[in-house]
């Protein structure tokens, strides 16, 4: 009786305890994110809406822990606060997420620390990420939203969803044409083709607008309506134009009367200075050609569309007007472009083609019906070439015990267990204990071996930085990406600061095939690298703690709001295309590179082709290395070309692919055989680093390498011929 009074006192007290320490928490917190379907592979941001209802002054900071299920991915501190009475909005932003689960949700578990308490909320909050196996594309449209858009604009807006432009679902295929690849095989059921594909559109009002570029990455497109651009301020301005030109697409509906900042800010998108400025009259009205009532800029390596809100109130714009702009915004191809005037869609059947193709040189004996219906996949699909980059970066050699010091404890071993133990042992007329002092000195050596050996591989590891600066075709930066690897010689927490900028771990075995090139390949652990720990305020400053295991390579993206200003001694405005066409031109330019940037830099040149076939000039190798050095040499990796290891079916040859030329011209299955560029994202893979039309006779890329010590460096000159 006594043990059943006492059993029900301590559920009692256990529910009791529950109450008061719910009742303790001075606050409540909801969690507000604009969409519900954010972008597949950008940064998430989202507000925590506190409502405190204490009646002292609340210091400390938030912590957020995200996982889905069992698999953890980061812990977040935020910024410390001082929160009073009343309502607060603090925004967060977290680095790109992608899940697996149906519902693209990551859930948050949340607590508010000060000094003195812990206050954890029992509620687990859910924040929508991008979905691993679905591509989500997102349209930001600034717009002050408090009255409605015209029918007309609406109707635009509606245009320019990538939807619009793919064609209508299902879709049928063309039973004869994978027949023609894959006879005698029943390659169908009675599932229908479709586009895992969806465009969401994003309502931002102009006080919300992003203030900084990394902020921008969280959409594909940005549409700004006449409105909308006159309340925003200097400082959003300034962080959209930077987004377009490190590659953003950009839309803007002009209105008749802007002011002094969104007139200037519409002539700074103007970078070709044979274009016409945007001109005012003196009633204050915009000067514009009645023939002329679109333009279209290439603005860095984004691009830019102001089209007049008269023009699409009025119906003033032609079909073919109306249809190039999402052309020109989501950058098709230019191989597409004959199908698209045609049809107003772009051609899925080259998605077919390649998909086939593909599959008859690397699966031919395992394709299915379920296979066929990744035909019309839009995911993203990984470069088999990425393991160059871990390669490229890994240590020639890790730290260790210097070799005079082991040879010093060893000799000091045998001295005192040999002469040194029988003499003095023997002085003393106590050899009878060596039985005991040579276990206790053997330990005391060990222990010294272990802790000299801890010392120096605690102090080992290895830092390398793969910096990749892109420069328009004046010869500015416009964007600034680093791949940094780490590799530690035993388990340490390694600190990374970060200011003005996305920091975003890499998973190295889904970036491609590691080649053999350095020592350290047979022995790396097939363990990855655990959640990271961000404490700061992301992406203004902010630290980002890893806990590395031993021999396992790390790699790290962070991206810039602002590419720093080259410090390189070369002046890249002097580069033509009139160059580049002459192997003559070309070879002049090689000297000053290597005049600027050490006789071990590389040059490739890029050129795009009306038959879809990129043209890659030749690699010009440095003097004092054999060309057999630069295969087989892993500071040369990321030039040197790969062949696909999985490919199976004879008399197939596939094109050798190197992970340079993955990362400027990506032209594989999937999306990339529609676009040639996405827009900045910032995410843990190499999508959005491609740039080249392979189909576009018009584009070159200039591409310089420069090898070193501690930092790979990568330049590269965007140039689009006027003819």
């Amino acid at each position: 009786m006594i043990r059943r009074i006492l059993l029900y006192l301590g559920f009692y007290m256990i529910i009791m305890l529950g109450v008061v320490s719910a009742q303790s928490i001075p606050m409540t917190v909801d969690l507000y994110q604009p969409t519900q379907f954010p972008k597949s592979d950008g940064p998430v941001s989202f507000v925590w809406q506190c409502s405190v209802s204490s009646t002292e002054l609340l210091e400390g900071h938030f912590f957020v822990s995200a996982h889905d299920g069992n698999e953890k991915y980061g812990q977040f501190r935020s910024h410390d606060v001082a929160l009073q009475s009343g309502f607060h909005e603090i925004p967060m932003v977290l680095p790109p997420f992608n899940v697996t689960n149906p519902y693209g949700e990551l859930k948050l578990k949340l607590s508010f620390i000060t000094k003195n308490n812990r206050y954890d909320f029992k509620e687990e909050y859910a924040l929508h990420v991008g979905r691993r196996f679905q591509r989500t594309f997102a349209v930001g449209v600034c717009d002050p939203f408090d009255v409605q858009l015209s029918p007309n604009i609406k109707k635009f807006l509606d245009k320019l969803k990538f939807e619009s432009i793919s064609p209508e679902e299902p879709i049928a295929l063309d039973k004869d044409l994978i027949n023609s690849y894959f006879p005698n095989r029943n390659l169908f059921n009675n599932q229908k083709i479709s586009l895992d594909v969806n465009t969401v559109s994003i309502h931002i009002p102009p006080p919300e607008f992003p203030q900084i570029p990394i902020d921008c990455h969280q959409y594909d497109l940005l549409v700004i309506t006449a409105r909308g651009l006159n309340l925003l301020e200097s400082r959003h301005l300034k962080a959209i134009r930077q987004w377009v030109r490190s590659g953003g697409s950009l839309c803007i509906i002009a209105g008749m009367t802007p002011g002094q900042l969104p007139l200037q800010f519409l002539n700074n998108l103007i970078e070709n200075k044979t274009n016409s400025p945007f001109l005012i009259n003196s009633e204050g009205n915009l000067k514009f050609d009645q023939s002329m009532q679109i333009w279209f800029q290439r603005t860095g390596w984004g691009r830019a569309v102001v089209v007049l809100e008269n023009a699409l109130d009025e119906n003033a714009l032609s079909s073919n007007e109306m249809s190039r702009i999402p052309f020109f915004l989501w950058k098709l191809k230019e191989s597409q472009k004959v199908y698209y005037q045609k049809e107003d869609k772009w051609d899925h059947h080259t998605l077919v083609k390649s998909f086939l193709k593909t599959q008859k040189q690397t699966n031919y004996n395992n394709l299915n019906a379920y296979s066929i219906n990744e035909l019309l996949s839009l995911n993203y699909r990984p470069i088999f070439t990425g393991g160059a980059v871990v390669t490229s970066l890994m240590p020639a050699e890790m730290r260790v015990v210097p070799s005079w010091i082991i040879m010093a404890v060893l000799l000091g071993y045998v001295l005192i267990i040999g002469p040194g133990e029988y003499f003095i042992l023997g002085k003393l007329r106590i050899r009878r204990f060596t039985w005991i002092t040579f276990p206790l000195i053997s330990i005391g050596f060990a222990l010294i071996a272990f802790m000299l050996s801890d010392y120096f591989m605690q102090t080992s590891y290895e830092r390398k930085v793969l910096a990749i600066y892109d420069l328009d075709a004046q010869g500015e930066p416009v964007k600034e990406n680093k791949i940094e690897l780490i590799f530690t010689g035993s388990y340490q927490q390694i600190e990374t600061k970060i200011k003005s900028g996305l920091f975003t771990p890499m998973n190295h075995s889904e970036l491609g095939m590691i080649p053999n090139y350095n020592m350290y390949a047979r022995n790396m652990s097939t363990a990855l690298v655990g959640p990271p720990f961000y404490s700061g305020s992301i992406p203004t400053q902010y630290s980002v703690f890893q806990l590395m295991p031993q021999w396992t390579p790390q790699l790290n993206r962070i991206v810039h709001n602002y590419p720093e200003e080259l410090s390189a001694p070369f002046d890249w405005s002097t580069i033509r295309v009139e160059q580049l066409k002459s192997d003559l031109g070309r070879q002049k330019i090689h000297k000053q590179i290597k005049t600027a940037f050490g006789n071990r830099a590389q040059l490739l040149v890029y050129k795009g082709g009306a038959d879809g076939q990129v043209k890659r000039f030749p690699l010009y190798q440095p003097n004092d290395y054999h060309p057999s050095q630069i295969r087989n040499s892993k500071a040369y990796a990321l030039v040197n070309p790969m062949l696909h290891s999985y490919q199976r079916y004879a008399g197939h040859q596939q094109t050798q692919h190197s992970f340079m030329d993955d990362v400027c011209v990506r032209n594989q299955m999937g999306l990339f055989q529609i676009i040639s560029q996405t827009s900045p994202s910032g995410g843990n893979n190499y999508e959005d680093l491609s740039i080249l039309d392979p189909s576009d006779p018009k584009q070159w890329l200039v591409v310089v390498y420069v090898p070193g010590k501690d930092q790979d460096t990568i330049y590269r000159q965007f140039i689009v011929a006027d003819n």
